[in-house]
Protein backbone atom coordinates (compact mmCIF):
# COMPACT_ATOMS: atom_id res chain seq x y z
CA UNK A 1 0.00 0.00 0.00
CA UNK A 2 1.09 3.36 -0.63
CA UNK A 3 0.42 6.93 0.31
CA UNK A 4 -1.47 7.68 -2.55
CA UNK A 5 -4.12 4.84 -1.53
CA UNK A 6 -4.78 7.04 1.81
CA UNK A 7 -4.24 10.32 1.22
CA UNK A 8 -7.03 12.93 0.79
CA UNK A 9 -6.62 14.89 -2.25
CA UNK A 10 -7.64 17.76 -3.49
CA UNK A 11 -6.10 19.23 -0.60
CA UNK A 12 -6.81 22.49 0.67
CA UNK A 13 -3.68 24.75 0.82
CA UNK A 14 -2.93 28.33 1.99
CA UNK A 15 -0.77 30.70 0.43
CA UNK A 16 1.86 32.57 2.19
CA UNK A 17 0.34 35.96 2.57
CA UNK A 18 -3.26 34.35 3.07
CA UNK A 19 -4.45 36.19 6.51
CA UNK A 20 -4.85 34.35 9.27
CA UNK A 21 -8.31 34.66 9.79
CA UNK A 22 -9.25 33.67 6.08
CA UNK A 23 -7.16 30.37 7.13
CA UNK A 24 -9.47 29.62 9.87
CA UNK A 25 -12.56 30.83 8.07
CA UNK A 26 -11.23 27.77 5.09
CA UNK A 27 -10.46 25.06 8.25
CA UNK A 28 -13.70 25.61 9.80
CA UNK A 29 -15.51 25.46 6.60
CA UNK A 30 -13.71 22.46 5.47
CA UNK A 31 -13.79 20.75 9.31
CA UNK A 32 -9.29 20.41 8.70
CA UNK A 33 -7.24 20.91 10.99
CA UNK A 34 -3.94 21.32 9.21
CA UNK A 35 -3.42 23.29 6.00
CA UNK A 36 -0.20 23.02 3.48
CA UNK A 37 1.05 26.62 2.79
CA UNK A 38 2.19 27.52 -0.65
CA UNK A 39 4.42 30.09 -2.32
CA UNK A 40 3.18 31.53 -5.49
CA UNK A 41 4.54 28.61 -8.12
CA UNK A 42 2.52 26.43 -5.78
CA UNK A 43 5.70 24.78 -4.00
CA UNK A 44 5.22 23.55 -0.20
CA UNK A 45 6.78 26.10 1.92
CA UNK A 46 5.12 25.38 5.22
CA UNK A 47 2.49 23.78 7.36
CA UNK A 48 -0.07 25.78 9.44
CA UNK A 49 -2.47 24.26 11.62
CA UNK A 50 -5.33 25.52 13.53
CA UNK A 51 -4.15 25.68 16.99
CA UNK A 52 -0.97 27.65 15.94
CA UNK A 53 -3.48 30.57 14.48
CA UNK A 54 -5.60 30.22 17.17
CA UNK A 55 -2.91 30.92 19.52
CA UNK A 56 -1.78 33.78 17.23
CA UNK A 57 -4.89 35.08 17.32
CA UNK A 58 -5.15 35.57 21.07
CA UNK A 59 -1.51 36.90 21.18
CA UNK A 60 -1.20 40.66 21.92
CA UNK A 61 -0.45 42.42 18.53
CA UNK A 62 -1.45 39.89 16.17
CA UNK A 63 -4.55 40.98 14.11
CA UNK A 64 -6.85 38.45 11.69
CA UNK A 65 -4.57 40.41 8.30
CA UNK A 66 -1.55 38.80 9.71
CA UNK A 67 -0.17 36.83 7.17
CA UNK A 68 0.51 32.86 7.44
CA UNK A 69 3.40 33.15 6.72
CA UNK A 70 4.40 34.09 10.15
CA UNK A 71 2.53 31.67 12.25
CA UNK A 72 3.08 28.28 10.22
CA UNK A 73 5.88 25.82 10.73
CA UNK A 74 8.89 26.22 7.70
CA UNK A 75 10.04 23.36 5.92
CA UNK A 76 7.59 20.72 6.88
CA UNK A 77 8.52 17.58 6.51
CA UNK A 78 6.86 15.69 3.57
CA UNK A 79 6.22 12.34 1.75
CA UNK A 80 6.39 11.48 -2.02
CA UNK A 81 2.87 9.95 -3.36
CA UNK A 82 4.31 6.57 -4.17
CA UNK A 83 6.14 6.26 -0.87
CA UNK A 84 5.11 3.16 0.91
CA UNK A 85 2.53 3.66 3.55
CA UNK A 86 4.83 2.00 6.24
CA UNK A 87 7.59 4.41 5.55
CA UNK A 88 5.15 7.56 6.21
CA UNK A 89 3.70 6.31 9.64
CA UNK A 90 7.35 5.78 10.56
CA UNK A 91 8.16 9.67 9.25
CA UNK A 92 5.28 10.62 11.50
CA UNK A 93 6.89 8.77 14.53
CA UNK A 94 10.04 9.81 14.19
CA UNK A 95 9.86 13.27 13.38
CA UNK A 96 6.47 13.62 16.13
CA UNK A 97 4.30 14.81 13.49
CA UNK A 98 0.21 14.44 13.38
CA UNK A 99 0.11 14.68 9.19
CA UNK A 100 2.43 14.96 6.60
CA UNK A 101 1.63 16.97 3.32
CA UNK A 102 2.09 14.78 -0.08
CA UNK A 103 4.15 16.47 -3.05
CA UNK A 104 4.45 15.37 -6.40
CA UNK A 105 8.23 16.85 -7.20
CA UNK A 106 7.35 20.21 -5.47
CA UNK A 107 3.78 20.52 -5.56
CA UNK A 108 1.36 19.33 -3.32
CA UNK A 109 -1.06 17.26 -4.23
CA UNK A 110 -2.58 15.76 -0.63
CA UNK A 111 -2.09 15.14 2.60
CA UNK A 112 -1.60 12.16 4.78
CA UNK A 113 -2.98 12.28 9.02
CA UNK A 114 -3.16 10.53 11.32
CA UNK A 115 -6.86 10.37 11.53
CA UNK A 116 -6.27 8.59 7.81
CA UNK A 117 -3.94 5.96 9.33
CA UNK A 118 -6.67 5.40 12.17
CA UNK A 119 -9.25 4.93 9.62
CA UNK A 120 -7.00 2.12 7.94
CA UNK A 121 -6.52 0.44 11.35
CA UNK A 122 -9.99 0.24 11.50
CA UNK A 123 -10.94 -1.14 8.16
CA UNK A 124 -8.03 -3.38 8.98
CA UNK A 125 -9.65 -4.52 11.87
CA UNK A 126 -13.11 -4.94 10.83
CA UNK A 127 -12.24 -7.53 8.03
CA UNK A 128 -10.37 -9.39 10.33
CA UNK A 129 -13.89 -10.00 12.30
Amino acid sequence: MIVRDKMVAPVVTAGLFTPIRDALRMMTEKNIRRMPVVDDKERLVGIVAFHDIDKAMRSPGVIPLTPVEWVMTKNPVAVEANMPLANSVRMMRRYKVSCLPVVAGEKVVGILSVSDILDLCAELLEAEE
